[in-house]
């Protein structure tokens, strides 16, 4: 096991240049689209008939704009609803004097978003139009109820299952984790088709007459493949915890124990596919088609709730980055404790033993 475990470190000794590349690709990909300078989802508003650019700013931009989560802003009607119809944005709204309309090509979770504000929104603020036109004063009474909405007589607190302050969901620590372990299962991929590559050359054969046995051929090669894995996961956490001051600190052991157990299930994997596929060219075509798809399917770049297709929700289950990224999302954003986290990474040592026993029995088969 250890010569073949040092082979394998003079060659990447020799060019590290995969590890780094996929490091620096991993920080790119992360700080270019999780940036959380401006989470807000832009929405393009154009005025309806009758309607005059300044009622609409002081009526209601000012009064739509208040929520953090949308930005309203104004702009022709021919360039919104171009954007809309060529899928560069996903929903305008038309706004007329006491009324919208929403413009959309298909449902979405962004449209419902939209339309549930805008319902909130237009119903407060034409209840408190219907109220103002029965006072006497007009005036007195818009300032009575904005003092009285300042400091309202009922107030509700939200805080978290332990007592703590609800965090903000945050999209950039998501895609952190999203891109770290799907170009890890990358660099692991590449690492286990030095197998393929060795049996092809015939290097596998001449290693077995030596004293070194099957058994620590197979461990050499796994073993290094899971150290390379998690020596790049952790460089990529401690620069994104020291140097962007994402916080990952707090529950260390359990990030850790969840990516290496992710890892794992990706060696496995990958012992499969070099089982299904004998020479190092095809699995590669293979390797290379299928994993980035998995990400898609898990819903690694989307927010929360993005994904309700119940077939792709399905096929998910049978990806080892959903449910190790259940895993670090809960731990990261909601501190779970082990006892929360015990399905996910059931399912992913479960994934590891069916993979590893089915990819070995493989593997010896097309060597015989």
């Amino acid at each position: 096991m250890v010569p073949v475990f040092w082979a394998q470190w003079l060659k990447e000794k020799r060019s590290p240049f995969l590890i780094l590349i996929f490091c620096i690709v991993t920080i790119a990909a992360t700080l270019l689209f999780g940036s959380n300078g401006d989470t807000k989802l832009k929405i393009d508003a154009f005025l309806g008939e009758g309607v005059t650019k300044g009622d609409v700013e002081e009526r209601w931009l000012e009064r739509l704009n208040e929520s953090g989560a949308f930005h309203f802003k104004l702009r022709g009607e021919k360039e919104a609803l171009s954007d809309v119809q060529q899928g560069r944005s996903s929903v305008a709204v038309k706004l007329l004097r006491d009324d919208y309309r929403i413009i959309a090509v298909s449902e979405n979770i962004y449209v419902e978003m939209v339309q549930k504000y805008l319902q909130a929104v237009y119903m407060e603020e034409l209840k408190l139009i219907a109220a103002a036109s029965l006072a006497k004063d007009k005036a007195k009474f818009h300032d009575s109820m904005s003092a009285y909405l300042e400091k309202p007589p009922l107030t509700i607190q939200t805080a978290s299952s332990t007592g703590s302050e609800l965090r903000s969901y945050d999209m950039g620590l998501q895609l952190m984790f999203g891109f770290a372990l799907f170009l890890v299962m990358f660099t692991v991929g590449f690492k286990i088709n030095a197998i393929s590559t060795e049996k092809v050359t015939g290097i596998w054969n001449r290693v077995i007459l030596s004293p070194v046995t099957k058994t620590q051929m197979y461990l050499g090669h796994l073993c290094y493949s899971s150290l390379i894995g998690m020596l790049q996961l952790t460089i990529i956490f401690l620069i994104f915890n020291y140097m962007f001051n994402y916080d990952l600190s707090r529950n260390i052991w359990m990030v850790a124990v969840i990516c290496a157990l992710f890892i794992v299930t990706i060696v496995a994997m990958c012992i499969l596919f070099t089982g299904l596929f004998k020479s190092p060219e095809k699995y590669m075509m293979i390797f290379t088609s299928i994993i980035p798809i998995l990400p898609l399917i898990s819903g690694v770049y989307m927010p929360p709730g993005t994904i309700t297709n119940d077939l792709l929700l399905f096929i998910a289950q049978f990806s080892p980055i959903q449910h190790a990224m259940d895993a670090l999302l809960g731990t990261a954003f909601y501190q779970y404790d082990w006892s929360d986290i015990y399905l996910p990474l059931a399912k992913l040592l479960l994934m590891a033993v069916i993979f590893f026993g089915v990819g070995i029995n493989l593997v010896e088969r097309n060597s015989t």
